[in-house]
């Protein structure tokens, strides 16, 4: 999905939560970890934006990221060491897996499936791509039903 929407998503899911605004960052963060960072780099490597992107023309250590920041395993490791740091785990957190639960199937296996068994499997699951114009037609309308919905 895209990050706008998953932002969006986050909002609506804890609007009612006092962090909300942190669970917007946690539901945006494993996207700008990785693609946004990259997005910073695309008049030095040529990358073109406006169409659909060559893969080969993205570094490595982009899908490196994505895969720790899409990964379930690295997100039960990090929630278990704010764990042991604060002893309770902050409820914005949730936003970060929900957001991978999302991607699982809003992307399509052939590309840039979410990599959320790495670095121990390369299972990738046969989403459609939240790309297509009826998903985002579909999503979008949703996210304006809710938002005019909890803010009624």
């Amino acid at each position: 999905m895209d990050t706008l929407a998953h932002a969006l998503w986050s909002y609506i899911i804890f609007h009612n939560y006092e962090f909300v605004w942190w669970a917007v960052l946690f539901g945006m963060l494993p996207d700008l970890l990785s693609w946004t960072v990259f997005m910073f780099f695309p008049k030095k490597n040529g990358f073109n934006w406006k169409k659909k992107p060559d893969l080969s023309l993205i570094p490595k250590w982009v899908f490196t990221l994505y895969g720790i920041t899409h990964s379930i395993f690295f997100i039960g490791a990090a929630f278990f060491i704010v764990f042991l740091i604060y002893g309770f785990l902050p409820l914005f957190l949730l936003a970060w897996p929900i957001h991978v639960l999302i991607d699982i199937p809003t992307h399509k296996r052939d590309f840039l499936p979410t990599p959320f068994l790495w670095p121990f499997s390369d299972y990738k699951f046969p989403g459609i791509s939240w790309a297509n114009k009826y998903f985002m037609i579909a999503n979008y309308s949703l996210i304006i039903f809710f938002l005019i919905y909890i803010n009624l």
